[in-house]
């Protein structure tokens, strides 16, 4: 027999009863849950943050079906994701992380108190920073990419496998979007504490939030630049790297490079990043809305453009509210260009 977990969509929808299910069980502690089954392991969430809860055997249902949508395939690249309604795609890992972090300030933690922890903000440390500083490390050493890159599901409908669309960094968009996900939802729950539940409806649901009051996931851009100026990112990607130099095996890495250099690691860590996940929209690839091949041979423009228009559509005339709706509107007036008009592709001009 198939397992209930193997059919469960790979959808921040799928998520919300699992954590109902829980709150519902009295599970106490959910993100530490999350680090115990798969989330974010690394020395500095260890230290911060302490040790996870044991894993009991047998696993009860709701922590295996969360087991599932942690890592269902292990040999993947790219695990522990899930699509969200505005369509980006979300780790969980740096999610439940920052998350923790306000639930702990929201119950009075005062945060690190031994060197060289102190100096560093929790929340960031465990959602961005570590990650952001060590890829920049390492694409310093080897020209590898330090951010990106984005990937496609397999069906929006019913998303399972995710794919990236490149070589990885250690920081994917996925990974990007998980992050400022985390800094935004644990600031607002140190701040007003509620059911996890009730955070992901609101926050990643098909309404935009503002009947509520409250944020919305497709604004995450916008909402993070607000709360996070370029020279906090590159401070507390500094206070890393310092934190990074006395861990195996980061403070090999570290050897090389003097304290000059290190800071030009942080500030471009920080510019980089900002520069790409909050100044620039988001851009939606063709592979996640199920687009058709182009029809022909098309041809490549020719920079400098004298002129680029923004078209918006005429049908259908009724915005879509969720990513599978827009995405099915996308290929429908596809079909309509290429199958009735006899274009080669949908007539973005």
């Amino acid at each position: 027999p198939v397992s209930p977990a193997a059919l469960l969509p790979h959808h921040i929808s799928s998520l919300i009863p699992i954590l109902q299910s829980l709150e519902a069980d009295g599970t106490p502690d959910i993100p530490s849950l999350v680090r115990s089954l798969g989330g974010c392991g690394t020395p500095v969430c260890h230290t911060l943050l302490g040790d996870p809860p044991p894993i009991p055997t047998p696993i009860p249902e709701p922590w295996a079906l969360l087991v599932h949508l942690l890592h269902p395939n292990t040999t993947a690249a790219e695990r522990g994701v899930l699509l969200a309604p505005d369509g980006s795609t979300v780790a969980l890992a740096p999610l439940f992380a920052g998350i923790e972090v306000g639930l702990k300030r929201a119950a009075g933690w005062p945060g690190p108190i031994d060197q060289p922890y102190a100096a560093l903000d929790a929340l960031y440390a465990v959602t961005i920073t570590e990650a952001l500083g060590t890829s920049f490390l390492v694409a310093r050493l080897n020209g590898t990419a330090a951010l990106g890159p984005d990937g496609c599901w397999d069906d929006v409908d019913n998303p399972q496998n995710f794919t990236l669309l490149g070589p990885p960094s250690l920081v994917p968009n996925a990974v990007a979007n998980g992050a400022m996900d985390g800094v935004l939802l644990g600031t607002r729950l140190a701040e007003d504490p509620i059911p996890l539940s009730t955070l992901f409806r609101r926050y990643y649901g098909v309404d935009n939030g503002m009947t509520s009051g409250w944020p919305h996931s497709s604004r995450r851009r916008r909402d993070f630049g607000a709360l996070t100026a370029v020279g906090k990112l590159e401070e507390e990607v500094a206070a890393m790297l310092r934190v990074l130099r006395g861990l195996p095996p980061t403070h090999e890495l570290l050897e090389e490079f003097g304290e000059e250099e290190e800071a030009d690691i942080a500030r471009r860590a920080a510019r980089e990043f900002m520069e790409v996940y909050v100044e620039c929209p988001a851009i939606i690839p063709r592979c996640m809305w199920g687009a058709r091949p182009y029809r022909g041979t098309p041809r490549p423009l020719s920079p400098p453009l004298g002129s680029i228009y923004i078209h918006h559509t005429f049908v259908p005339s009724a915005p879509c509210r969720s990513f599978t709706a827009c995405a099915r509107d996308m290929r429908s007036m596809q079909r309509f260009h290429q199958d009735t008009r006899g274009w080669d592709d949908i007539g973005y001009r």
